[in-house]
């Protein structure tokens, strides 16, 4: 396996800050895998843009690579660390980091998807709006074939401005102009991937209705969306099992259980359309 953590502001000297892309990605070997490309995964960890998820972070990499899907986990920057647009530059920087070094990670450069949950939903949702940026494209010397975005998966993400106050506030620094870009049912292109998620309508901390307005926004574009709303499960779910939840009890995993679901159903998603 190819397991090495690389700072992005090394490789982009024009980013504000330093971040970090770590590599969960197989490597070939002569025996069995030669001249193999996999699909490549990015993963956005949430936190409300106060901090990473650990538990949204390797755990997801992980799920994913044993299906031979070759994945990165990006620690982006949260406060006090944020001044915009930090977080999506740097999502934009690792989408183009992992294009560019395809060859060494063994990915098919056509095939880039982002997972992002809750905040790292709303930075996966934005850089898949804003990739084609001109403004963040210059800075970072890049190109719109760099930072292309394939496909989009999105966890009980934020999407509105209303959709998680605290989440918009930190990413926008309360600029209400801001808040309004980071609103981003309103900002869905033609450009925009296909999306899958996944959410619960019992989420009260990023009400369901976040990824329903994100969804009909894309429907209006006519861009395919695979979506998945369970009945239960509280937000932050992750992989959503014991993998992240050791200290739970048995009757709060059965409950949950059913949503585990959610990553062989990303995982085909991937592997058939992106």
């Amino acid at each position: 396996m190819i397991n090495e953590t690389i700072n992005l502001k090394s490789v982009y000297k024009n980013l504000y800050n330093d971040c970090y892309l770590t590599t969960y990605c197989q490597d070939n070997y002569k025996e069995y895998s030669l001249g193999v490309k996999r699909k490549a995964l990015i993963v956005f960890p949430g936190g409300g843009y106060n901090f990473c998820s650990e538990r949204e972070a390797e755990p997801v990499a992980l799920r994913f690579l044993g299906y031979d899907i070759a994945t990165f986990v990006l620690k982006y920057s949260v406060n006090p660390n944020i001044k915009y647009p930090n977080p999506l530059e740097e999502a934009l920087a690792a989408v183009a980091y992992v294009r560019n070094n395809s060859q060494k990670y063994h990915v098919d450069e056509n095939s880039i998807s982002v997972v992002g949950f809750s905040a790292g939903g709303h930075l996966a949702a934005s850089a898949s709006c804003y990739y084609h940026d001109k403004e963040i494209l210059n800075k970072l010397g890049l190109t719109e074939e760099e930072t292309k975005i394939n496909g989009c998966i999105l966890g009980y993400p934020v999407i509105t401005k209303e959709g998680h106050l605290e989440t918009i506030n930190n990413v926008s620094g309360k600029n209400p102009e801001l808040m309004e870009k980071f609103s981003i049912e309103k900002h869905v292109t033609e450009k925009f991937p296909m999306t899958f998620f996944f959410h619960t309508s019992e989420d009260d901390v990023v009400d369901v209705e976040n990824s329903l307005k994100l969804a009909s926004a894309l429907h209006k574009f006519k861009i395919p969306f695979e979506m998945h709303i369970y009945p239960y499960g509280q937000h932050g779910l992750s992989v959503s099992d014991k993998t992240v939840y050791y200290n739970a009890s048995k009757e709060f995993l059965e409950r949950v259980e059913p949503n585990t679901d959610w990553v062989r159903l990303a995982i085909n998603f991937i592997k058939k359309y992106i």
